[in-house]
């Protein structure tokens, strides 16, 4: 009966010719080839079990008292088993130049099983099997080394290779992770580059905005690739200087212009960027200092205005609120001590003022005379104190002056004054008193006391004062 054999999957060597007189054996070899093909459709799935235990040394020699032609037999059997299951494994796929070899080896046995030469069939078929074991043995280690180079290439960014690297590591294993891992980043790293080349190009032309989305974009496609990451942050910290120094040229602008309000917002808005920064500190001491310098000269001429105005009062504000930011600043100190001293004196002046007819008792009459020993004259400065001078004069000069006053009774009538004395009885009397408020009594035998107050205004002139009992008892 035939032997099945098997199809070689490469060409026939090139540099070699077979002559004309050896067609028949190429003939025969082909047509085994087809039967194996044959074969392997039709008995697969009874070669998939485990091959029987061969020897399967190239050089094996077939033993004394056998027949070549079973053992050929057997090693060819043995082999379509071994080629079945690893082609169900794809191991043409993974297991190059390996794959090749063991096949050329089963064709040359075949064609020498053709021709009969069992003993050189058995030795090509026992070659193939020990390669197919070989490259079955070695798988593990092909799916190590595959994924090492894959990863070196995806690392280097060599994607090409690393796709087919990871490839053949799936083909031995499709369930391998880290193969289908790496797979999925390479197909994804040809976008992160590409999303890279854009940002690059971005940078080039100073469109930092650009740049940093295309590099955040490469980054969101792949976390784990840090140099997107990389760009992304490098970008980000010039667009961040770049505002920094914008922002701290505005507030010092602003600064030296006075306007500590935008001076302020712009500090604030480079200190959200760098909060750390010493650039930041000493501008924020600066504004610091020109505010309060700012409010010093502002308090100092507000001081200044209220106290040509001899408003006293509001410069002793002021003077204190200066005072709250500095206790040490001395032209509030010196500032305060006189405008409470100024204070004070106004408020002794206007004592009087306000009340002219305490002056007609005799001691507040006295300090008032005091008074104006102590502030004959006011400052030139200080024309409303001078004014207050002259009105207080002016009052104690009239306290000090006697008025007329004409006394008219009707004879009858017994007249005393409080704190004077008894005036007697008259028609008509004429007085000399002092300004002031006067109690006169008058008293007749016979009639109901009288009791009138008399008051005598400075400066009125003569004064007509009747006084008499008429009402009997």
């Amino acid at each position: 009966m035939n032997k099945p054999t098997l199809s070689p999957p490469g060409q026939e060597d090139a540099h070699r010719r077979e002559p004309a007189s050896r067609y028949t054996g190429v003939w025969i070899s082909l047509a085994a080839v087809l039967l194996i093909g044959l074969a392997v459709v039709v008995l697969l799935p009874k070669f998939v079990a485990e091959p029987p235990a061969v020897d399967a040394s190239p050089n094996a020699v077939i033993p004394a008292g056998s027949d070549a032609q079973s053992v050929a037999n057997e090693l060819m059997q043995a082999y379509l088993q071994l080629h079945a299951r690893l082609l169900l494994e794809n191991a043409p796929q993974w297991g190059k130049p390996y794959w090749g070899q063991a096949e050329e080896h089963a064709v040359q046995g075949s064609g020498m099983f053709a021709q009969h030469k069992f003993t050189a069939s058995a030795n090509h078929y026992a070659a193939a099997i020990e390669i197919l074991q070989e490259l079955e043995g070695g798988r593990e280690s092909r799916i190590s080394d595959a994924l090492a180079i894959a990863y070196e290439a995806l690392e280097r960014n060599e994607v090409i290779s690393a796709i087919e690297h990871f490839e053949q590591v799936l083909a031995i294993e499709p369930d391998n992770e880290a193969a289908r891992y790496g797979l999925t980043r390479s197909h994804t790293r040809i976008a992160v580059l590409d999303n890279m080349a854009i940002g690059e190009q971005a940078e080039a032309r100073s469109d930092l905005r650009a740049a940093q989305e295309a590099y955040q974009e490469a980054m969101l496609l792949d976390p784990n690739y840090e140099p997107p990451a990389l760009a992304f942050q490098r970008v980000t910290d010039t667009m961040e200087s770049g505002v920094f120094q914008n922002r701290m040229s505005r507030a010092l602008i602003s600064l030296n212009a006075g306007n500590f309000g935008r001076a302020e917002q712009s500090l604030a808005e480079a200190a959200a960027i760098r909060p750390n920064d010493p650039a930041v500190q000493d501008l924020q001491q600066r504004l610091t200092a020109a505010r309060t310098q700012s409010a010093m000269t502002r308090f100092r001429k507000q001081a200044a205005s209220l106290t040509r105005v001899e408003n006293w009062k509001g410069a002793i504000n002021v003077y204190n609120k200066v005072l709250a930011e500095d206790p040490a600043a001395s032209f509030a100190l010196t500032g305060l001590e006189k405008a409470e001293a100024r204070l004070a004196v106004n408020q002794q002046f206007d004592h009087y003022l306000k009340q002219p007819e305490r002056l007609f008792a005799a001691e507040p009459l006295a300090n008032a005379e005091t008074l104006l020993q102590n502030v004959p004259a006011a400052p030139p400065e200080e024309p409303k104190l001078a004014n207050k001078v002259a009105r207080l004069q002016k009052l104690v000069d009239g306290a000090n002056t006697p008025v007329s006053v004409t006394l008219t009774s009707d004879g009858e009538t017994e007249v005393s004054i409080y704190h004077i004395g008894p005036i007697g009885s008259f028609t008509e009397q004429q007085l000399e008193l002092l300004p002031g408020k006067y109690t006169v009594v008058g008293s007749r035998y016979g009639y109901r006391d009288v009791l009138k107050e008399l008051q005598v205004i400075p400066g009125a002139g003569k004064k007509a004062f009747s006084i008499l009992c008429e009402d009997p008892i």
